[in-house]
This record gives C-alpha cells, structure tokens and sequence, in this order.
C-alpha cells in the first residue's frame, strides 16, 4: 500500500540503473576511436588539446568525436538537446574564440528553453561517469592507438588464414 503513496516523479533504484544501463550501451555503440576520446577526457580529465596531442589527431577531430559521445546520450529527436550539445563541447575546446562565447551567450538568453537545454546537457554529462567508468574499466583507452574491434580482428585473421591456404595450395 505504501508504494502507491510515492510521488511519481521519484525515479526508483531500478529506474536509475536502467538509464546508466542505456547509457552504456549507447556509449559501447561508439566507434572505438570516439569511446578512447571520450574515456580520455571524462576519465583521465585530459582537455582536448592534450587528447589531441596523445592521439595525433587534429582539435577539430577532438571536437567531433566529444560532440558524438554526447549526442549518443542525448534523447532522439530533440533538436534543442542537440545543439545545447554542440554548444558544449565547442566551449571546451582551446579553439573557441571570443566571437563564438558570445553567440553562445546570446543564443542563452533568447529563449528560456535554451538554458534548460543547456542546463540538461550539462546534467547528462554527470551522468555520463559512470557508464564511462564502465565502459574503460580495464583501461584499453590509454593505449595510443584505439583497441582493435572484434570485427577487425576477425578481417585479419580471416586474410591471414586464406593466405595460408592459397600459398599452401601452391606449393
């Protein structure tokens, strides 16, 4: 009788967990290269400049692979979620310029909307610790470049093993 009585907008335990469970799979979805970024900034707080340098990769590369991890946990359909998103990640990087800080604030304060959006975004990217801790518990995403995917591995393993066989057949 006592549960009828909770209020409804009270997430219970299994509620929560069942988001950090759908955040996990949206993140293991990723392409290994935008998990080992994401990992390396959410995990190791390395900005994205250093993540840039670690990696070889250009800022703007940074940029996109940051911006697809929080997409991923972003709900669909939701045009406003996204570009609070993109708002977000661009005022990470070292290559926001003092121009594009104050588009930003402007497109703040145009809407009251669009501060609830960013504000979400911002609660989402919380979130996101602990899927993220998950996802890099064994630490695969410090190495320099992206683990291999199973998929690439069996493309190899695959070629190697044809060679096998067509030298074998020839010899």
């Amino acid at each position: 009788m006592s549960r009828l009585l909770l209020p409804l907008e009270h997430p219970t335990p299994a509620a929560g967990h069942d988001a950090e469970d759908a955040l996990l799979h949206g993140l293991k979805r990723l392409p290994r290269r935008v998990q080992q970024v994401f990992l390396l900034n959410r995990l190791d707080q390395l900005d994205f400049a250093s993540i840039a340098n670690r990696l070889d990769l250009p800022l703007l590369s940074i940029e996109r692979h940051m911006n697809q991890a929080l997409q991923a946990a972003r709900p669909q359909d939701d045009a406003l979620a996204s570009v609070a998103g993109q708002w977000y990640v661009r005022l990470q990087s070292p290559a926001a310029t003092s121009c594009e800080r104050i588009d930003f604030r402007r497109w703040l304060d145009a809407d009251p909307a669009h501060l609830q959006a960013f504000h979400d975004t911002e609660l989402r990217w919380r979130r996101l610790l602990a899927p993220a801790r998950e996802l890099g518990q064994d630490e695969w995403y410090r190495q320099g470049r992206a683990a291999l995917s199973l998929g690439g591995c069996s493309i190899a393993v695959g070629l190697g093993i044809a060679a096998l066989l067509l030298f074998g057949l020839w010899a």
